[in-house]
């Protein structure tokens, strides 16, 4: 037991981060790189770092498990195995410049019509609608959604903002509480999601939303795909109540063929594309936390048991 590995790297040899992580995590503890599917011995364990869906069966495996790093934001897969005893902490602070430009490109292409106009053959003097003055709604305040605010206001954007219990967040003209959903979305031109999978966000735009959103609306979703009801989706999208949708993340991942999401006008998916992982942006975080749990102090942005974030 005593050459048996105290860490644990879970990732695939073409994973970038790998290195990195492993520079810093031997001279602490000892440290291997091993596949998802690898058989190892996994009795003195006591720190775990990869994506959730590579860990869940691994997880249970590690008696003496005391922190899991994980390399994604999202821990859906992971989060029931948060407790006092195991911390779980997902990738957070890196995603927000690049979900900002994810969600401020596609409503400029699409309200300027900036793909239509790269195809035109003649002259088309159409004006467009500009962002200036419209009202954009966030589902989700924390580090995303506040680089995303930050971002929309000087396009003349009002922001408004959801989270759990309303609380001001800075760059929100105004939050609501969940609880107060309908009131959130009441005359919003814009609607966007990065809230995280919990049972707290399950089915939140349904159709009572979208109703409550101006004529013309657009919704980008950028979370998790359990925050929308896809069938009133559709609806108001065939309806024209909807001017279009941005789709990033599903229910069911890949999206299937035959899903009715591929043939309805106005909806655009990016097939998880929004975020992508800096491959410095690992090591980043890990190192931070690793200082952390050697002297023993509390680990950043680590998951609440029984929350999901």
């Amino acid at each position: 037991m005593g050459d048996a590995p105290q860490l644990l790297i879970v990732a695939d040899d073409s994973a970038p981060w790998t290195d990195a992580v492993m520079s810093l995590a031997s001279p602490h503890r000892r440290a291997v790189v091993v596949a998802p599917d690898a058989d190892i011995e996994t009795s003195a364990v006591k720190i775990v770092v990869g994506a959730p869906p590579d860990l869940a069966a691994i997880i249970p495996r590690c008696p003496q498990l005391r922190w899991v790093q994980s390399t994604w934001a999202g821990i859906d897969a992971i989060a029931h195995f948060a407790s006092e005893r195991l911390r779980i902490t997902p990738l957070k602070g890196v995603f927000g410049p690049a979900m900002t430009e994810y969600v401020m490109g596609w409503l400029l292409a699409i309200e300027r019509d900036v793909i239509s106009r790269a195809s035109h053959t003649q002259w088309t003097p159409r004006l467009e609608p500009r962002v200036t003055g419209k009202r954009i709604g966030i589902m989700g305040t924390g580090g995303i959604g506040t680089a995303i605010a930050l971002a929309a206001k000087p396009f003349g954007l009002e922001v408004i903002g959801l989270n759990s219990d309303g609380r001001a967040v800075e760059g929100f003209t105004a939050c609501y509480p969940s609880a107060d959903r309908l009131a959130f979305a009441e005359g919003l031109d814009y609607l966007v999601s990065v809230l995280p999978q919990t049972a707290q966000t399950d089915n939140l735009i349904d159709h009572d939303v979208l109703m409550r959103l101006n004529p013309g609306a657009i919704v980008i979703n950028a979370g998790r795909g359990n925050v929308l009801v896809e069938a009133d989706l559709i609806a108001s999208l065939n309806s024209g109540h909807l001017r279009a949708a941005v789709l990033d993340v599903f229910r069911e991942e890949p999206l299937p063929p035959d899903d009715p999401l591929w043939a309805t006008p106005g909806v655009h998916i990016t097939s998880h594309t929004a975020g992508p992982t800096p491959d410095e942006a690992v090591a980043e975080v890990f190192g931070r936390n690793l200082k952390r749990y050697v002297a023993g102090e509390p680990l950043n942005d680590a998951v609440r048991a029984g929350r999901g974030y």
